[in-house]
């Protein structure tokens, strides 16, 4: 239509020089008045970059996952690029859809977004997509995993900062409302939840399974508190979502909140200051953009040696519920 070249329509495309200026004026008129874009899947099988980065979460249950993937869509727009999304609550299901897409042409990388831990008993095979991993840390003996960068929270200082700050309120038999079980972050903060209240004189650590949504919170604390003899006087929790249930529980028995027992949450969601809910701020926002400049970085050197690991610093916002 424009009596052109298709190198020079791709060099216009791609703003690239190396096109007179009647000619780039003639190729731009055409693509304005046909309405034309490029289409993505077209280069894809073409061999070229698609200007597409996947991502590959579990869920929207909270409001992590949909405030991570809008800190990734913010850096992947600066680079003129677009987001991909997909969910797989599945563990099978989940690493079918990682490996579909590090080997196909869709997308020119991948961030997993709280993968499920078996994935690390596969391989990354030196021929994939490049990956980055969010909210997530491979075992030492995942070797190939070695090659991913990484976006990871401090849990461990969060967790003792929150466990500190319930002894100091005289607290002394703590329950942990863990999340799902093959999610790192809920076996980090487990693991230090019972580290942190081991071996201290008269002080008690439990944990409690099953309550990985609102509802199912406050299902199990009640099911809880109704065989306890000793009541816990403080219950953490995985997420702010969980810790609505757990209040939600404690509300519908009567028991006073932090008069008989403490409540605590996790991530700072909205809300979670309107009902005054101690909880760890969780820089969501930030962990998208940290992972989408690390896949960059990857994308543009992937040959490099040295894996890319960024931890995040949580704060704890101390609230109505355990003062």
């Amino acid at each position: 239509l424009s009596g052109s070249s298709k190198s020079a329509v791709s060099r216009v495309i791609q703003n690239q020089a190396g096109v007179a200026p009647d000619v780039r004026a003639r190729i731009q008129h055409v693509i304005r008045a046909h309405h034309f874009q490029p289409s993505i899947l077209g280069r894809a099988l073409r061999g070229a970059r698609t200007g597409v980065i996947g991502v590959l979460g579990r869920w929207m249950g909270s409001g992590f996952t949909a405030e991570v993937i809008r800190g990734i869509d913010d850096e992947v727009k600066r680079k003129d690029s677009h987001t991909m999304c997909m969910l797989a609550p599945g563990i099978e299901e989940y690493i079918r859809f990682w490996r579909t897409l590090v080997t196909g042409r869709h997308v020119d990388g991948v961030v997993l977004l709280a993968p499920p831990t078996d994935i690390f008993k596969h391989s990354i095979e030196p021929s994939d997509k490049p990956v980055v991993l969010c909210a997530a840390e491979p075992p030492p003996k995942a070797s190939t995993w070695k090659a991913a960068g990484s976006v990871t929270l401090d849990n461990p200082s969060a967790m003792k900062q929150l466990v500190e700050h319930l002894l100091k309120q005289g607290r002394r038999r703590l329950v942990y409302l863990a999340g799902q079980p093959d999610n790192f972050d809920c076996q980090e903060r487990m693991r230090v939840f019972l580290e942190s209240t081991a071996g201290r004189r008269g002080v008690q650590g439990a944990v409690v399974q099953g309550a990985w949504t609102k509802e199912l919170a406050c299902s199990v604390v009640r099911e809880y508190l109704d065989k306890q003899k000793d009541k816990p006087d403080a219950i953490l929790c995985f997420n702010d979502y969980i810790a609505m249930g757990c209040l939600q529980a404690l509300k519908e028995s009567r028991i006073a909140v932090p008069g008989k027992i403490a409540v605590a949450g996790w991530d700072d969601v909205p809300g979670a200051d309107y009902l005054d809910l101690t909880t760890i701020q969780l820089p969501m926002l930030e962990m998208g953009w940290q992972a989408a400049r690390l896949l960059f970085q990857k994308m543009a050197s992937p040959a490099a040696g040295s894996p890319l690991r960024v931890s995040l610093p949580m704060p704890l916002r101390i609230r109505g519920t355990t003062a």
